[in-house]
């Protein structure tokens, strides 16, 4: 049975920006649906969220698979209902020279970082279209734009995602619906780093539910975020 509340889906649930962004939404009233490869460490963040009064619920899946995406998205909206809002921020890294970069690398790195965008942006929109209203965020990277030496295999991923959430913006934009593509530059504050240094996973979170608030009338397709010592 279907929520009142409206629905996000996070596709990627770990520790550190993930998570942050389910707080976030739940906070805000929001249903999250939490899908990772792993269900118990969506299953303690949705204990959490629980705990603090929010709702999410965790769904394992593959990503990368097609007909387990289909399924999850179909138990989504059956339990939950149908989603406003999804958060692509699973990702595959790998930086390594290029003659020791193998096709199998160079193909997980893709299927991670592009056909898994692909996958779940199709199963979101096309529920999100008879509504004609939702928003699509794109988890990227500085590598989308320019990147260095020894990513050839994950820069070439995370450039192919940038193109679909270009294209997507250009075909779904006058439909209703909100593509937007946020570009992480720098590195994700974690145990052990220098904060100052580093991007707040909280900070970025709230940079994401702006972009899903945001009127049509001055809607942002590329956002990049960097801390204030980032080089660029």
């Amino acid at each position: 049975m279907s929520t009142e509340k409206a629905v996000a889906v996070v596709a990627g649930v770990g520790s550190g920006l993930s998570a942050a962004v389910c707080r976030t939404l739940a906070a805000q009233g929001y249903a999250v649906a939490g899908l990772a490869r792993r269900q118990e460490v969506a299953d303690g963040l949705a204990q959490e969220i629980g705990n603090a009064g929010g709702l999410m619920r965790a769904y394992p899946c593959d990503l990368t698979d097609e007909a387990a995406v289909e399924r999850t998205f179909a138990a989504i909206e059956r339990e939950l209902g149908v989603p406003e809002v999804l958060v692509y921020t699973a990702g595959t890294f790998l930086c390594k020279p290029l003659l020791e970069t193998t096709a199998a690398d160079f193909e997980a790195l893709w299927r991670g970082n592009c056909l898994g965008a692909f996958l779940c942006a199709q199963q979101a929109v096309s529920r999100m279209l008879p509504r004609g209203k939702g928003t699509v965020i794109f988890t990227g990277a500085t590598s989308a734009v320019k990147p260095g030496a020894q990513f050839a295999a994950f820069g070439a991923s995370k450039s192919a995602q940038r193109g679909l959430a270009q294209a997507m913006a250009r075909e779904l934009g006058p439909r209703g619906i909100h593509v937007a593509h946020v570009i992480l530059d720098g590195v994700i504050w974690a145990q052990g780093e220098d904060e100052a240094s580093t991007l707040k996973a909280e900070a970025i979170a709230a940079s994401y539910l702006h972009l899903i608030q945001q009127d049509r009338s001055a809607w942002t397709f590329e956002l990049d975020l960097r801390p204030d010592l980032e080089r660029f």
